[in-house]
C-alpha cells in the first residue's frame, strides 16, 4: 500500500512576541543604566516603620485630610508645656477635665491648614524647611521626626515630607513613618509634661499617651 505524504505547510517565524520581548529588554536595560549613574543619595529613599512600643520624637507630624496637619516641633514645645503645667495646677478640676483641657490646647494650637484658600501654597513646606536650616546649623544635634499618616492619604504625600527632610546636610534628620489618625490624639489616654536629662541639658518634653 503507498502512504503519501501530506503537504507540510512552513511555519513562519512570530516576530510579534519577539519584538515585545526585545523590546521590554530595552526598556529595562535603559532604566538600569540610568539608575546606576545616580548619585547614592537618589537611589534609595528609606523609610522606617518604628515598632509598636514607646517612642520618643522631637517633631511630630500628623498628617489629617487633604486640608489640614498637627505638628509638633522643639519651638512649640516650651509653651506647650507651660500650659500643660498650667492645667495640671487646676486642682479643682478632675483628672479627665484637665486631660480635656490638655487635648483641646494641643488641637487648637497645633492644627494647621496643609493649603490657604485660592491659593497652592502648603503651609507645612516652611515649617519642615525651617527644621532643615535648624538641623544645618546645628551638624551636632540629632532630630527624629515620627509621620503619621491615615491609610486613605495617598502615600506620596509621605513621600513629600520625607523629600525635604532629607536635605538636611550633615544628614543628622532621621524619621519614621506609621499608620495613624487624628482620633488617636483626640482619644489620647494622657498628655503629660515630662523634664529629660539629654547630654547634661534639661529638656522638656510633651508626652502623648495613645
Amino acid at each position: 500500500m503507498r502512504l503519501q505524504n501530506r503537504s507540510r505547510v512552513p511555519k513562519k517565524l512570530q516576530l510579534i512576541s519577539l519584538m515585545d520581548v526585545v523590546f521590554l529588554l530595552l526598556l529595562f536595560f535603559l532604566v538600569s543604566v540610568f539608575f546606576s549613574s545616580m548619585p547614592n543619595e537618589e537611589r534609595k529613599l528609606f523609610v522606617p516603620t518604628p515598632k509598636n512600643e514607646p517612642g520618643y520624637a522631637q517633631v511630630l507630624v500628623q498628617l489629617i485630610d487633604d486640608n489640614s496637619f498637627f505638628y509638633i516641633d522643639p519651638s512649640m514645645t516650651e509653651q506647650l508645656v507651660r500650659e500643660i503645667t498650667e492645667i495640671d495646677g487646676r486642682t479643682y478640676m478632675s483628672a479627665a477635665q484637665r486631660l480635656s483641657e490638655k487635648k483641646q490646647l494641643l488641637l487648637q494650637r497645633n492644627v494647621f491648614a496643609l493649603t490657604s484658600k485660592g491659593s497652592i501654597v502648603n503651609n507645612l513646606r516652611p515649617k519642615l524647611e525651617t527644621l532643615v536650616q535648624t538641623a544645618n546649623n546645628h551638624p551636632e544635634e540629632k532630630y527624629f521626626v515620627i509621620i503619621r499618616c491615615p491609610d486613605d492619604i495617598p502615600y506620596a504625600a509621605v513621600i513629600d515630607v520625607i523629600q525635604i527632610l532629607s536635605r538636611a546636610r550633615y544628614k543628622n534628620i532621621q524619621y519614621g513613618c506609621l499608620g495613624g489618625t487624628i482620633a488617636d490624639i483626640q482619644n489620647s489616654k494622657s498628655i503629660e509634661k515630662k523634664l529629660v536629662n539629654e547630654d547634661g541639658a534639661i529638656r522638656r518634653n510633651v508626652v502623648i499617651q495613645f
